[in-house]
């Protein structure tokens, strides 16, 4: 360890205190010498106390047995400079990607931040570490006419009906939820007479405990209330007078087994559906990406837009799901039935 001071006294001082310092800790707990392998699980209690989503706290988890630890691990917390952090996660870009890269770094963004509250650090240095872009891929959206044939396909499709894809998919190319978002809606958020649907929740799978519906959604600006298309209204009333396609706790899109639907299953029948329909480019995502740029072929605004979607910054809609145009206009519910079919 090492310190510095105007004079000698004044060095011998600082590294007086900053020995105390360090010594005051037990091994194994918070302290500027502690390896970041010994703090990882402080890290993990602390964040199961925390006020994220679980599915973030999984996120950082993993990255932190995946990445953080076999990179830094045997380092002590002093020893993280971000000249240091900023190789290692330069390896993890390298070797396994960008979108790893930013999950790595905001996971030890995390654990540093809570070395700085317990005293161990005195500042967060993955803070001062580069930013690490991902490349932005070109937008590609469903035409009116592709959404709407790909719907009377699903329709046709026998295991897709008997995964009860069809009208999933249409509530979501109605909406533009995310897919956990559908999952989750329950007839206690439906207004059908007024024709509208609150987005409240997400289902998520939490290790130890299965399948739940985390009464919150993505961020606080995910949680909104939309207009539902005609089209969907009218599906939805079909599936409310069928009590056997109501799962538990009311949710509208059950699993075929009447169950919560898990959204990672849901997507790898989405995905076998979509290639037997000959739309192998098509994702869950490429639905939200249709209403986004169906609402702005429209006219209506990019506030109003992202506002649909659930995204706090306009600026996430633009450079992610659409182009360059913002016109106000009005009646959302009316434009996205033009992408619905009837049943």
């Amino acid at each position: 360890m090492t310190r510095w001071g105007t004079s000698q006294a004044a060095a011998e001082a600082r590294l007086r205190a900053a020995l105390e310092e360090q010594a005051a800790f037990p091994a194994g707990q918070w302290a500027t010498g502690a390896r970041v392998c010994e703090v990882v699980p402080l890290w993990r209690s602390d964040l199961a106390t925390s006020s994220l989503a679980p599915s973030t706290r999984q996120l950082y988890t993993a990255a932190a047995r995946l990445y953080v630890q076999p990179a830094v691990g045997d380092l002590r917390l002093g020893e993280l400079t971000p000249a240091l952090l900023d190789r290692a996660l330069a390896q993890v870009r390298l070797h396994h990607g960008p979108q790893p890269a930013r999950a790595v770094r905001r996971a030890l963004s995390s654990l540093c931040a809570d070395a700085v509250r317990h005293g161990a650090l005195r500042h967060n240095p993955v803070r001062d570490t580069r930013p690490i872009p991902c490349p932005h891929h070109q937008v590609r959206a469903l035409t009116t006419a592709e959404a709407r044939d790909l719907q009377n396909r699903l329709r046709g499709d026998p295991t897709a009906c008997r995964l009860d894809l069809p009208d999933l998919v249409q509530f979501m190319l109605g909406t533009g939820v995310r897919i956990g978002e559908a999952d989750a809606v329950r007839h206690a958020v439906l207004d059908l007479d007024a024709g509208t649907v609150l987005i409240n929740a997400t289902v998520v799978r939490i290790p130890g405990s299965g399948l739940q519906i985390q009464p919150r959604t993505k961020t606080p600006a995910s949680h909104r209330l939309l207009t539902l298309p005609r089209p969907v209204v009218t599906t939805i009333r079909a599936r409310r007078a069928d009590r056997a396609r109501t799962g538990p706790a009311g949710v509208v899109f059950p699993s075929p087994a009447g169950q919560l639907r898990d959204p990672s299953h849901t997507q790898g029948d989405l995905r076998a559906a979509l290639d037997r329909a000959g739309y192998p480019w098509v994702t869950s995502h490429t639905f939200r990406k249709t209403v986004a740029s169906w609402l702005d072929d429209t006219g209506f605004s990019v506030r109003h837009t992202a506002d649909q979607l659930g995204h706090a910054r306009p600026s996430t809609t633009l450079d992610h799901y659409l182009g360059r145009r913002a016109i106000t206009t009005s009646n959302v519910a009316d434009a996205l039935t033009e992408l619905t079919v009837a049943e």
